[in-house]
């Protein structure tokens, strides 16, 4: 995750979520397909958890 990244806001408790993990994931569109990293072959995606709650969100990084 990149400094400038936003961070991720819980939509349940608004409750600034932490970033866990990310993983290398295959595009499921042609939007998708179009920004592929070509060194690592896919996009990634952020996993991210709620202290206050405990929902848990993603999102693609770009």
């Amino acid at each position: 995750m990149s400094k400038d990244t936003p961070k991720m806001i819980c939509p349940k408790c608004r409750v600034e979520m932490n970033h866990h993990a990310e993983k290398l994931v295959d595009p499921v569109n042609p939007k998708e397909a179009a920004q592929v990293d070509p060194a690592l072959g896919g996009l990634i995606e952020e996993m991210h958890c709620c202290p206050g709650c405990g929902t848990t969100e993603s999102r693609r990084t770009r």
